[in-house]
């Protein structure tokens, strides 16, 4: 990974007092993606993370020293850089909100690239397939599970990338972040040698070089093909799955801390159909928020119709008789990810015959599934690839297999229209490689971090998005 340090002298409001940031500017290793030493000019400016205005910013021209006085002291500060070439804004880069103050030196990293572009980076990933990556409450990523035993976490704001633990030895297993205050990552269930691995992993990822792995036996935990959702209350709600080789199950989990102590206990309430290879939405982040149950396969073998909701205050199910939703297309295998409007967007999946479905179908409490009127493109693969919501609420489809099980490079954009209520799909830029059963999360400077889904060791890539909606 390319870096430069650039300096900006920053005076405050008020008085002579002065504050250094110093942004270590990251960029990609990969010439197609690198644009810096070719820009005519570089825009930098410094808002409060969230906000729209600007609260001091300066062009500058190719050369010229790029020292930004007037920023103010703030705990929420967020750099914006652009460059053009003549009229051209094609590169953008943002940093993670940082503190500036009295006696801060503040050196947030801002990685900085070729707009609406994967782009390569020199980090040294496990090879890695089928695993997970979790947004930590930190902004940055934690990458755990498939293929790899090996625990690995990026944090953007100083761009380090390291290994933090080891897990036991397992596939298909699901994780969660578990907790508000100080949050831990909880490893659920898996294949480990053939039979199911009936035990959770709690990973500490915070106060290195302490960061631990504890195991918790729960031989109801030892299944495959099952969800675990977070709660708004830091709870885990782990939902149905199956034995490996066996049939879907109906049973409810859930683990949750309990002064200091992890305590994993079934659930009273059961799903009405008994369910593997579904997905599990939580709808918001408001107390309470309940969670969508959608598609998955029966103990029969055969696609779901039938959604239901679990509702966390309560530990109930909605009343089958009064919330039955149905698919128009029952599916498995699919990916749910949440619309800004707090709707539900069904992508992919395959059917009872184990074809490919390329309808998108939209979820509402009021209307229940919608088909949408523009369906995935046919170069979209429809299995293992990755829905990540970007920060403006659109979805960020990438990689999978192809009809034939052949990974995919293509990466596309879901919208949805405020007006009309309709999702729309674009394309955007390929993936560097083909990848399926890998690992996308969005980082808290707007970016997503691509890694795994390869045969053998593979470069990781990050999405950097353009500059609309990334404030």
């Amino acid at each position: 990974m390319v870096r430069r340090l650039v300096l900006i002298t920053a005076l405050a409001a008020c008085g002579d007092e002065t504050v250094t940031i110093a942004p270590v500017i990251d960029g990609p290793v990969d010439a197609d993606a690198t644009v810096l030493p070719d820009l005519d000019a570089i825009t930098i400016a410094v808002a409060h993370a969230g906000d729209t205005e600007d609260l001091v910013s300066h062009t500058f021209a190719r050369g010229e020293p790029l020292e930004l006085a007037g920023v103010p002291f703030a705990d929420d500060l967020v750099i914006h850089m652009s460059g053009r070439i003549g009229a051209s804004e094609i590169a953008y880069g943002r940093t993670c909100p940082f503190a500036a103050g009295p006696g801060i030196t503040a050196t947030p990293h801002l990685f900085f690239s070729r707009s609406v572009k994967f782009a390569q980076l020199a980090l040294d990933t496990a090879p890695r397939s089928g695993g997970q990556a979790i947004t930590y409450h930190d902004g940055g990523a934690i990458i755990l599970g498939g293929s790899s035993t090996a625990v690995e976490r990026f944090e953007p704001e100083t761009g380090v990338f390291e290994q933090i633990a080891d897990v036991a030895p397992r596939s298909d297993a699901v994780a969660a972040e578990l907790g508000v205050v100080d949050p831990r990552i909880v490893l659920i269930g898996g294949n480990d040698g053939g039979t199911g691995a009936g035990y959770v992993e709690l990973v500490e990822a915070d106060n290195p070089p302490l960061r631990r792995v504890e195991k918790i036996s729960n031989i109801d935990m030892a299944r495959v093909d099952l969800t675990a959702t977070s709660l708004t209350d830091g709870r885990i709600i782990a939902i149905g799955g199956r034995a490996p080789g066996g049939v879907a199950v109906g049973t409810i989990n859930e683990v949750r801390e309990s002064a200091g102590t992890i305590e994993v206990r079934k659930l009273l309430a059961a799903l009405a159909t008994k369910r593997a290879l579904h997905t599990a939405t939580r709808l918001g982040d408001d107390v309470g928020a309940p969670v969508l149950i959608v598609g998955g396969i029966d103990d029969t073998g055969a696609p779901v119709a039938t959604a239901e909701l679990f509702k966390p205050l309560s530990e109930e199910l909605a009343d089958p008789l009064r919330f039955a939703p149905q698919l128009n297309i029952p599916r498995s295998r699919h990916r749910a990810a949440l619309m800004p409007d707090g709707s539900v967007l069904v992508i992919g999946g395959v059917d009872a015959a184990g074809a490919p479905i390329y309808t998108l179908e939209l979820f509402s409490i009021d209307t229940g599934f919608v088909i949408q009127d523009i369906p995935l493109p046919t170069s979209v693969g429809t299995v293992d690839f990755t829905a990540t919501p970007l920060p403006d609420g659109r979805i960020l489809i990438v990689g999978g297999r192809d009809p034939a099980g052949n990974p995919v490079a293509s990466a596309h954009i879901a919208r949805l229209d405020p007006l009309d209520g309709q999702v729309t799909i674009v394309a955007t830029d390929d993936l560097g490689v083909p990848r399926a059963g890998h690992q996308a999360t969005l980082l808290c400077d707007g970016t997503v971090l691509i890694t795994g889904g390869t045969d053998g060791a593979s470069f990781a890539e990050r999405y950097n998005p353009p500059p609309l909606s990334r404030r």
